[in-house]
């Protein structure tokens, strides 16, 4: 009995009554940004489920009002995901990483605190709160369920989904804060695999190759874009499962796959379930790993086994070291954001890598169209219209995302490094200052925004050397796509570091300026679906100013075109479509313009505000 009371009072210590977790539920949870960002996050599920159908669900046949309902559900199931894929990492990103940006690390190991204790903590203080913004949106789903069309059971398996999601996620998270030092270090990587993840395993589970052929065919769902059958992968993929489990891919019953041997049999016919083991295996297997780094990681310059390895195969020089010196810009400060590691963005392997694989899908894409490799069913032409669209959408993601991390932690970086005093006593003035960070964050994301130029000059060159086929994308896409990608990430880019000014600490700027910036964003979405499906003339003038339409508009207007059907029927002449394409060049020159326009009034008025600022945050 008194080894079980032992085990009991370890366990309880180890979770339940861990002073981490403690701590930061019982304080976090009263501070008003918490209280903003469940609200910010019931407002945007809440728009999408407006927007998606739910002030329409009136009118028709039951089962006209349970299909509305689905589609809903789905819609929504869908934002809910891919909320959690990047609020999950921005909240457990801060627990170690807060603690190594205030110097304030090396004494939280010196208490009688374990390993386990310190990771777990660490990670399930963070979890909480992502948990009660999934929970908070439960309402929300169960709206639903009142025109039928969604079940009790797809409604707590889209939570599992999401949840599971936040848990591997955050672990990551997590996982690289002990790895490294600084948020800032962590942030392009983070971004961008998940955004790589996503779409690469999506984009196989769409092919012949990622089907699988033991499942029943899928019904009418999201079009000529829905596998015919559930791909093999869902188990390891978030949407691929959430597709099975709102029935556009049913999983193929035990008895079809009960060849495959277990665990494979399982994961096939429940992959939803699936996924939710594989993720928590995933989480505990980097949970594990932390615990090695928790006291290792901190140990910086000490000798170890491997470094003794290291120095027997690899014998470093003794005396004098000497570097190459680098040549720096005219701006210091915009060479040091752009070009040093330093600097929160900096050269890194990951953005190559990223670069890399954006250029081998879109390569990948442009010869499946013109072989039709892939085997996809539907017109060919539109189907790649629409993959070349989803690319663009998810690298200009990316791009945003990372400009405004990197952005928000700018100024915060010096502030909690205790540097900013150093920066103001230099002959360097506050314009100079902003500007040189703001052309520096510009010039950093510029070879990420080459990656989709480049993806459209393929296709538009392509096009014109095969004038008898028709046209994936439009030339003049070839220009006004990174000159509006420009302006939108400018604007972002001051968002930041307007948000990093007005801080004192890295997460408090992050999750602001993420939030303002997304917010933003999925609000002009929102308002250019609605607009993108009315006037012809109205849309092509409104859809250059909201992002991510205005880079369909530019791409797949016909696309755009198909939708404007109100009050000119469906039939699209030519002359309709060269009106919509050179309205749509102009209006996009202004866009820039405007979005230009609103970077430079921020940036006056920061400069105006700089030193004041400064001076009062640090009294």
């Amino acid at each position: 009995m008194g080894i079980l009371r032992d085990i009991g009072v370890w366990l309880w210590r180890l979770l339940p009554a861990n002073p981490i977790l403690v701590r930061v539920v019982a304080t976090g949870g009263k501070r008003t940004r918490h209280l903003w960002a469940r609200v910010i996050y019931l407002v945007v599920l809440m728009a999408v489920f407006l927007f998606a159908g739910g002030l329409f669900l009136r009118g028709g046949s039951l089962a006209q009002l349970a299909k509305q309902s689905t589609n809903v559900f789905v819609a929504v199931s869908v934002v809910q995901l891919f909320l959690m894929c990047f609020i999950a990492p921005v909240f457990c990103a801060a627990a170690i990483t807060q603690e190594k940006d205030a110097n304030t690390y090396h004494i939280l190991l010196t208490t009688p605190l374990s390993n386990a204790q310190i990771v777990l903590g660490a990670l399930f203080s963070r979890l909480f709160f992502v948990w009660a913004l999934l929970l908070a949106g439960l309402p929300i789903f169960c709206i639903t369920m009142i025109y039928g069309g969604v079940t009790t059971r797809e409604i707590f398996e889209s939570f599992g989904l999401a949840a599971c999601t936040g848990l591997v996620t955050g672990s990551i998270a997590i996982m690289i804060s002990f790895l490294k030092i600084g948020t800032q270090r962590t942030i392009f990587a983070f971004f961008g695999g998940v955004a790589v993840y996503l779409l690469g395993i999506y984009a196989v589970g769409q092919t012949t190759f990622g089907q699988l052929s033991a499942a029943p065919a899928a019904a009418a769902g999201l079009g000529a874009l829905t596998p015919v059958h559930m791909s093999w992968l869902a188990p390891a993929h978030p949407l691929l499962a959430l597709m099975v489990v709102t029935g556009q891919t049913p999983a193929p019953a035990w008895s079809d796959v009960a060849g495959q041997g277990w665990p494979v049999n399982w994961l096939l016919a429940y992959p939803q379930f699936g996924y939710m083991a594989l993720t928590t295996l995933a989480s505990a297997a980097m949970v594990l790993i932390c615990l090695i780094y928790v006291r290792r990681g901190a140990r910086e310059g000490e000798a170890t086994l491997f470094t003794h390895l290291a120095d027997w195969v690899l014998p470093r020089r003794m005396g004098e070291r000497r570097r190459k010196p680098r040549r720096v810009w005219r701006n210091p400060i915009a060479w040091r954001e752009a070009a040093t590691r330093a600097a929160a963005g900096g050269r890194s392997l990951a953005r190559l890598l990223f670069t890399l694989a954006a250029l081998a899908a879109g390569i990948a894409l442009l010869i499946a169209h013109h072989t039709g490799a892939w085997g996809l069913g539907g017109p060919l032409v539109a189907i790649t219209r629409a993959w070349l669209t989803t690319f663009v959408w998810i690298e200009l993601a990316v791009v945003l995302l990372v400009v405004t991390n990197t952005a928000a932690t700018t100024l915060t970086r010096e502030k909690e490094a205790l540097t900013i005093e150093l920066l103001l006593s230099t002959p360097l003035t506050s314009r100079y200052i902003i500007a040189g960070m703001l052309q520096g964050l510009v010039r950093l994301v510029v070879p990420l925004i080459a990656v989709p130029t480049v993806t459209v000059l393929l296709f538009a060159v392509v096009d014109l050397s095969r004038p008898g086929q028709p046209a994936v994308t439009t030339p003049e896409a070839v220009v006004m796509v990174p000159l509006l990608m420009i302006s939108f990430v400018s604007l972002a880019a001051m968002i930041g570091l307007h948000f990093s000014l007005l801080s004192k600490k890295t997460v408090q700027a992050v999750m602001i300026s993420t939030a303002t910036v997304l917010g933003a964003a999925g609000l002009l979405w929102l308002c250019g679906s609605a607009v993108a499906s009315s006037e012809r003339t109205l849309a092509s003038v409104i859809l250059p100013f909201t992002p991510f339409p205005a880079m369909q508009a530019l791409l797949d207007p016909w696309a755009v075109l198909a939708a404007t059907t109100r009050g000119y029927g469906t039939t699209i002449t030519p002359g309709d479509e060269l009106t919509f394409r050179i309205t749509r060049v102009v209006f996009s020159l202004v866009a820039a313009a405007a979005y230009l326009g609103i970077t430079y009034a921020i940036y006056n008025s920061m400069v105006r505000s700089f030193d004041m600022t400064v001076r009062r945050q640090s009294a």
